[in-house]
């Protein structure tokens, strides 16, 4: 087993909602078309309206001083629009220049001398960089309390999903997300609740005896950003937190490869300050111990380790075998006399 190292940080978790209209079979009268209407607006507002498919992914959230910042993963099928919008402004280009050079071939025709022939070199098309602008807005209590808008990014590589991050104090909130391509021909909508954990550092500093942990998330890398992000921005297959300037890689759903080394992240919550923390680490298969590892001190809030699948096997580590196993970690607040404590159990699997 290596030694793990210890990171300074903070992060995570999720939620959703729907809403049904009131039985009008009770009413007699017919519904004005009008409000037909308004009813029918507020159901593509509240539900997804079919178009671009955007879709609520969860949330990651990361524990500021007197406020949680919030990053928000959302998923919408914009790769495949975004083609077909390149392909339409390349046509419309083409027909434009074929257009232009018509009218000079009709103009050159009435000019006999050929050095008084008009001559014309059609401009470079300009490709956009984006196909589609992200609006937000965040309600609280029937109130708008922030929007922003955003450019959603588009390149050659696949979109599994986009994120954007925002500062929020702790609470529930209604979230409404609104695509639409840059040429306004069509857009999609997506409103969704988003509760907003106790995440801030006078939430974390509050001691216990039963320390808990928030949402466990494995992590395929983490990148140090050379400058903090200076304004509202929507990215994709990752999120970043602005204060911190962290990039952040979730590992997602798919499950580990023996070799693999992903990172394992999440809040410790009830320790007393200065923190002086121990984290103990064992890999089950079943009820069968495959590995202990050295335990972790931690002199933050925060747990932030590489995970290694091994096993001992006569005295030195080998890769684990496929199948199912479950991460146990246990946590210690040595401020609290040792008898503040907490364990966990992380499922994981490795398919070879």
């Amino acid at each position: 087993m290596r030694t793990i190292m210890s990171r300074t940080g903070w992060l995570l978790l999720a939620f959703t909602l729907s809403v049904s209209l009131a039985a009008q079979e009770a009413v007699r009268t017919s519904i004005p078309e009008s409000v037909i209407n308004s009813l029918d607006g507020l159901q593509k507002t509240r539900t997804a309206n079919r178009v671009f498919n955007v879709h609520y992914r969860g949330s990651y959230f990361w524990a500021l001083e007197k406020s949680v910042y919030v990053n928000v993963a959302f998923s919408a099928d914009l790769d495949g629009d975004a083609v077909g919008m390149k392909e339409r402004g390349k046509k419309q280009y083409d027909e434009r220049v074929a257009a232009e050079m018509k009218k000079l071939e009709e103009i050159n025709k009435k000019i006999k001398k050929e050095e008084d022939k008009k001559k014309w070199e059609p401009p470079a098309q300009v490709i956009p960089e984006n196909f589609h602008n992200l609006y937000m807005r965040v309600i609280k209590g029937g109130q708008v309390i922030q929007e922003y808008r955003s450019r959603v990014p588009f390149d050659a590589e696949a979109t599994d999903y986009y994120s954007f991050g925002t500062i929020l104090e702790p609470g529930d909130y209604e979230v409404l997300l609104v695509i639409n391509r840059t040429d306004n021909t069509l857009d999609g909508t997506q409103m969704f609740p988003l509760q907003v954990p106790a995440l801030r550092l006078s939430d974390i500093n509050t001691p216990s005896m039963e320390l808990k942990i928030s949402t466990p998330v494995f992590y395929a890398k983490v990148v140090q950003l050379l400058q903090p992000e200076a304004r509202f921005t929507v990215v994709k297959n990752k999120f970043l937190i602005g204060p911190a300037m962290q990039e952040f890689h979730p590992w997602g759903d798919k499950p580990f490869k023996s070799s693999d080394n992903p990172t394992l992240a999440f809040f410790v919550l009830g320790t007393a300050t200065p923190w002086n923390i121990t984290a103990t680490i064992e890999i089950f298969k079943g009820k069968e111990l495959t590995n202990k590892f050295e335990n972790v001190n931690l002199n933050v809030p925060y747990f932030f380790q590489p995970i290694e699948f091994v096993k001992m096997d006569m005295a030195k580590s080998v890769p684990l075998p496929a199948g199912a196993y479950t991460l146990l970690v246990k946590l210690t607040d040595n401020n609290q006399g040792g008898k503040a404590k907490g364990t966990f159990e992380i499922p994981f699997q490795i398919i070879e």
